[in-house]
């Protein structure tokens, strides 16, 4: 499961309490740190997907959507994951939360109105929210939202998923984030050349 909004390559989340609403990241990153090229393609992902062996199966990504009950994504990543057609809508009859200044201007396909909103606010508000609707697991998703809720302290788990390629320039993950510490979890590697790495941010 690489195509889609840059977020790929997956393994699922130990909750140490069930009580406690988390928020986590799932990326793919280039070796030189850009989850896409200037114009936002991923199509350099395409390969890696296609190559994954039986035993990789979609490197874990089931799993952890399975513990996910809200997406908060940007409103680039939903517009690039809507293109590519309803068939290949990932994330079932989840909440989807589109982050963006302007949430009137975002259009959401008719298909789409049941489990998907516009909103915006920051980004310790928006966890707020979720937690008091009931949320327990939300996913971030695009370069920006993520580095925003980084920045404001907002993340507990981050995976990130390395691709064995080298852009040399692109959308970078990393541009707009302070100094955080990490813990490493783990880390494995799959057959297809990927390297998924798990850290749980310090606090």
């Amino acid at each position: 499961m690489l195509g889609y909004s840059s977020a790929a390559a997956f393994i699922p989340v130990e909750h140490t309490d069930k009580k406690i609403m988390k928020a986590s990241v799932y990326i793919a990153v280039t070796v030189d740190g850009y989850i896409a090229e200037k114009n936002g393609s991923v199509d350099f992902l395409n390969e890696y997907q296609s190559s994954a062996s039986a035993a990789d199966g979609d490197m874990g990504f089931a799993d952890f959507l399975d513990t996910v009950d809200l997406l908060i994504m940007g409103r680039k990543t939903f517009d690039q994951v809507v293109s590519f057609g309803d068939d290949l809508w990932p994330y079932g009859d989840r909440q989807v939360w589109i982050w963006s200044r302007n949430p009137s201007s975002v259009k959401i396909p008719q298909i789409r109105s049941n489990n998907a909103v516009a909103m915006s606010g920051e980004p310790r508000n928006l966890l707020s929210l979720a937690k008091q609707k009931g949320h327990m697991h939300v996913y971030v998703d695009g370069g920006e939202t993520i580095q925003q809720f980084l920045q404001s302290d907002c993340i507990n788990d981050l995976v990130l998923t390395r691709v064995p390629i080298l852009l040399g320039e692109g959308v970078p993950l990393f541009s707009q984030t302070n100094r955080i510490s990490l813990q490493h979890l783990s880390t494995r590697a799959y057959s297809n050349g990927l390297v998924q790495s798990h850290y749980r941010l310090k606090h």
